[in-house]
């Protein structure tokens, strides 16, 4: 029934389920059975209470949904939001704010979704049902939203207050509780939500794994990835995660067993087991084992030293970090290849090194062969070892190359500023240092003028010279005027000092 009128029979009905059919649903759960007596306890008390809607409100609640439907959600928050504004009761107002959460949340408006949300749970007109539902809904926005404990709060909540955990609310549980790096306090839902999960996919056993490998528990790592390693017999991410776990646990006569299964199982390419394996080295975090196995290999002759096999070679050198045995493959394979992107892979080693002069000069090879995939990128790298070269305008002329690229344009845009910062600096500290020395032979010279003054002679213009120190000749004449300032040029400082001397001849003749 609808208070002040019965010509609205049915809108109590509809509005009644709004809060379920409204609801986000991204993970369904259920109430244990002592919530579930307290739930219908509430329900009986709340039979009693006032849970209609009046004409006003609810002739505007239908109003909305109908705008909804027309996907017309601005209509539809402006229309909510007058409602709330008429004093609604407590029911109205905590449909009424759920129903504007729903909306926000279609609109992508997460903070607004989550305020309302709240805000219908602290209006008071739900039960403890439409609460739980609407906590863990909360619960996974605000996870979504990265306010992990935020949402960890909400669905707990909803667990005290009689949520069923199922898997599918132990699985989200699990998941923020890793997000939030508190594996001990989300160990027992990913443990239940494994446990209940018998056909869990490939991609989600790491969830259960992450648990066991924070918490330092090897043999409950190895024991679920055997079980991953039964249920995909035919994957290499399986056999892969088994691998690694036996490599990290230091089993490593049962790691390379488990690689000699997967060649069995058909998971190594046929003919090329050899070089499989060394390539196995470096996905596992080997490298140097691997590059020196596969180096020795290519020079007796059983690995063919092609491109392919030869980048590989370089790659894993420096995947290992051992740049300077990489230099020479590099090099093999950038005469190989003839691309930019080899050039590039050389480029970046000599920079690692700190060999700047080489490292600048193959990043200019590089971007002149061309086809880089980032090639902004490459002209910073050159830009900045072209000013470990104290290469200044070079680097500059590089670093405006690389701001013609979006993806470094920011970075090149910063070097830019820099780079001009450390110019007009050397240039303040030079006229500084300038400035000082004219300061100390301006003392000297006057010095010299006074000792002059008293036993100098003149000469024929009757003006006395004076014995100018030789730092000091740069900026004083040998009368003791001073023709250069700091900052001028060789050319300024000639026509100063020509003018004086013009000066001087012109005094004297009148």
């Amino acid at each position: 029934m609808i208070r002040e009128s019965q010509s609205m029979t049915g809108i109590g009905r509809v509005l009644a389920a709004v809060l379920v059919a409204g609801s986000i649903g991204m993970t369904t759960i259920g109430t244990n059975a002592e919530a579930q007596r307290r739930d219908r306890e509430q329900e009986r008390e709340q039979n009693n209470e006032n849970r209609t809607f009046s004409t006003q409100i609810g002739t505007l609640v239908l109003q909305a949904q109908e705008q909804i439907e027309a996907e017309q959600y601005q209509a539809a928050l402006d229309t909510f939001t007058r409602g709330l504004g008429m004093s609604p009761s407590a029911y109205e107002s905590s449909v009424m704010y759920a129903q504007r959460a729903r909306v926000h949340f279609m609109l992508d408006n997460m903070s607004q979704t989550v305020s309302d949300f709240r805000a219908a749970i602290n209006a008071g007109g739900l039960n403890a049902a439409e609460v739980r539902d609407i906590r863990v809904n909360l619960g996974q926005i605000l996870i979504s939203m990265e306010q992990v404990d935020a949402g960890i709060r909400e669905l707990e909540a909803a667990i005290a207050a009689g949520a069923t955990v199922n898997a599918g609310l132990a699985r989200l549980l699990a998941i923020a509780y890793a997000q939030g790096e508190r594996y001990s306090d989300g160990l027992r839902y990913a443990e239940q939500w494994y446990e209940a999960t018998p056909n869990k996919s490939l991609n989600e056993y790491p969830i259960m794994l992450v648990y066991y490998q924070q918490l330092n528990r090897p043999m409950d790592e190895l024991r679920v990835v055997r079980e991953q390693v039964n249920r995909f017999p035919q994957e290499r991410t399986a056999w892969q995660n088994l691998v690694s776990l036996l490599a990290r646990t230091e089993q490593e006569e049962q790691a390379f067993e488990a690689n000699k299964l997967m060649y069995l199982n058909g998971l190594f390419t046929e003919g090329e087991e050899l070089l499989r394996l060394v390539q196995y080295y470096s996905f596992y975090d080997n490298p140097y084992r691997g590059a020196t196995i596969l180096e020795r290999e290519m020079n007796a002759g059983r690995i063919e030293r092609n491109a392919r096999n030869v980048e590989l070679l370089a790659n894993m050198w420096r995947q290992a970090a051992e740049f300077e045995r990489a230099l020479p493959v590099l090099r093999q394979l950038s005469e190989m290849n003839q691309d930019g992107q080899t050039a590039l892979v050389l480029a970046e080693a000599h920079y690692q090194l700190n060999q700047w002069e080489p490292a600048a000069q193959a990043f200019q090879t590089a971007l002149n062969r061309g086809g880089l995939r980032q090639p902004g990128e490459a002209w910073v790298l050159l830009g900045t070892a072209r000013f470990n070269l104290d290469d200044n305008q070079g680097a500059l002329a590089a670093f405006r190359e690389g701001a013609r690229f979006a993806s470094s344009r920011s970075q090149a845009n910063g070097w830019i500023q820099f780079v001009n910062g450390q110019i007009e600096g050397v240039a303040r500290r030079a006229r500084q240092r300038e400035q000082v020395q004219i300061d100390e032979c301006r003392l000297t010279v006057e010095a010299e003028r006074r000792i002059a003054t008293v036993i100098g002679e003149a000469d024929e213009d009757g003006r006395v010279r004076i014995d100018i120190p030789q730092r000091c000749q740069a900026y004083f004449n040998q009368y003791g005027e001073q023709f250069r300032e700091v900052g001028m040029n060789d050319e300024q400082a000639a026509e100063r000092r020509e003018a004086l001397e013009r000066a001087a001849r012109e005094a004297a003749a009148g």
